[in-house]
């Protein structure tokens, strides 16, 4: 009689056997692969939520072994591997950015005047709003040792960052160099254009007003090349200056013509740059010259200072943002009344 040998069967400690399943959409027995492939799916995919959720340091496992999830994970495991070094390469370009933008901060503050002019017949107040990327607004204040004349800047460099920085800093210093000449306005922009088309990387270029201002005669010329009409108060009534002429350094021959402006005791004078009728509400709409205009219409009975600070304050109101995309910068002058002789200054004047 034969012997019956009974053979015992056994699992790897590491298998999970599940028994065989309907596919409920379709109604097909599946065997044990394609249920133990469907589990393993779904596995990868709830730990890949962790990637979802930004945890990118995370390898994806699976409990069992199988050839084609294996090779499915180990090419999302590649590809997380290369995010993570594009994101810690992004960090580091950030960084650098950051770094870049300080220093570019920094170089921008250094070109501002640290006093403000002071002159026996006129006030001026001026502001800088930098932008978030840097721009390259800037403004200046000298006066002419031997004529007496009182000299304003007011210049934009296209561009942003480092770059902008760097190209205003050489404007402002050719700018410098040359006012020990005493030129006039248009003498000064024909000047510095071909200086800057000399100079400046293909495509830079420079908006500025340069404005001398007579405090014995209270007679304003201004030289414009890009910048926006300035405004005039007088009476009640607000007026743009049309006085225009193309960015500095783009070409060599470009020829300027100032405007002369008799002031009057009262008087109230606005230069602004673009980012400021440019800035935008959340809605996409300009802040605009209209606004700006009765700003300053709303305000030319008050001080240079309360005007830049009505312009500013309203500007950042209407922006509501937390940083500007372009440079804001102001600058404000009231003409004065002619003070009595008990209580006049004597000489030429100060201006610091």
């Amino acid at each position: 009689m034969p012997v019956l040998k009974h053979k015992m069967i056994t699992k790897p400690a590491n298998k999970v056997i599940r028994p065989l399943q309907i596919d409920l959409a379709s109604g097909k027995l599946e065997t044990s692969r394609e249920s133990n492939l469907r589990f393993l799916i779904r596995d990868a995919a709830d730990q890949l939520c962790q990637v979802v959720d930004g945890n990118l340091d995370f390898v994806v496992r699976v409990a069992e072994s199988d050839d084609d999830v294996d090779k499915l994970l180990l090419l999302v495991n590649f590809v997380m591997a290369a995010a993570r070094r594009s994101v810690d390469e992004l960090r580091e370009a950030h960084l650098r950015l950051e770094e870049e933008l300080t220093a570019a901060r920094k170089l921008q503050e250094q070109l501002l005047p640290q006093t403000l002019p002071r002159a026996r017949n006129v006030r001026v107040a001026a502001r800088c709003v930098p932008a978030r990327a840097v721009g390259g607004d800037f403004f200046d204040f000298v006066r002419y040792p031997r004529s007496g004349l009182c000299v304003g800047i007011l210049a934009d460099v296209s561009g942003k960052g480092a770059a902008a920085a760097i190209y205003a800093a050489l404007a402002s210093g050719i700018v410098r160099s040359l006012a020990q000449h005493e030129p006039s306005p248009s003498e000064m922009l024909e000047k510095l254009n071909k200086s800057l088309f000399t100079r400046a990387p293909e495509g830079r270029f420079v908006a500025l007003t340069y404005s001398t201002w007579d405090d014995d005669r209270f007679v304003l010329e201004i030289c414009n090349s890009g910048l926006p009409e300035p405004l005039v108060c007088r009476n009640g009534s607000v007026r743009s200056l049309a006085v225009h002429g193309l960015p500095l350094g783009l070409f060599p021959d470009a020829e300027y013509q100032s405007l002369r402006l008799q002031c009057e005791p009262g008087d109230t004078l606005l230069f602004y740059t673009d980012g400021v009728v440019e800035s935008l509400d959340r809605y996409g709409n300009e802040f605009g010259i209209e606004r700006l205009s009765r700003i300053v219409l709303n305000n030319c009975s008050s001080d240079a200072d309360a005007v830049v600070d009505a312009v500013v304050n309203e500007v950042s109101a209407h922006c509501s943002c937390d940083f500007n995309f372009d440079d804001q910068t102001v600058i404000a002058v009231k003409v004065l009344h002619p003070r009595t002789e008990t209580g006049a200054r004597t000489g030429p004047g100060v201006f610091q």
